[in-house]
């Protein structure tokens, strides 16, 4: 398992070019692309315009996940509705350093972000069927099925389902005492 300081959420927003590269490079490659809603390769202008976007919008908290090493990833919790206190959230992990542990890492950190900084009571994400081990990780960490959009999304020529998770701040209190202790805190 990775060491639990080394790897930290920064704001995407505001990143060095070769950071901003890099990750679009990992979104580019074929182990985290073929998770995605959309799996086509990203160009340089494409990122350029999501990047704009992403400042237009400065509720959504766009983070780069960094290690040791450099960039180990992306995390963003999104859709951000405060009146309800809910949102949405996604990572990928770059498959070059893929450490065991990383999502855990990652998974724990947004869940203190979501529940502590940004005082929200819900936060849903949704998952393609054939990412079935991130599905189990949210599970791991107390996310509930809710619910599964049956033939959704349209891959490689075929109908996938996307399982719809959902965490509540009460569960994420249950869950987070046996989580603070594995990694140290």
């Amino acid at each position: 398992m990775p060491k639990f300081d080394d790897i930290v959420l920064e704001p995407l927003l505001g990143q060095p070019s070769h950071v901003l590269k890099g990750l679009r490079e990992i979104r580019n490659s074929e182990s985290v692309r073929k998770y995605m809603y959309s799996d086509h390769l990203i160009s340089a202008d494409e990122h350029t315009r999501w990047l704009e976007r992403l400042a237009e919008t400065p509720s959504d908290r766009a983070m780069v996940v960094m290690g040791a090493k450099g960039i180990v990833g992306y995390a963003a919790i999104q859709q951000i509705n405060q009146t309800h206190k809910t949102a949405e959230w996604a990572f990928y992990v770059d498959p070059a350093s893929k450490a065991p542990g990383v999502g855990s890492v990652i998974e724990y950190r947004v869940l203190n972000l979501a529940f502590d900084d940004l005082g929200l009571e819900k936060l849903n994400c949704a998952v393609l069927d054939t990412n079935q081990s991130v599905i189990e990780l949210h599970k791991k960490f107390g996310f509930v099925l809710e619910g599964i959009r049956r033939s959704n999304i349209q891959k490689d020529g075929h109908r996938l389902d996307v399982h719809l998770l959902g965490l509540t701040r009460e569960e994420w209190n249950v869950a987070r005492p046996r989580f603070a202790k594995l990694f140290g805190e």
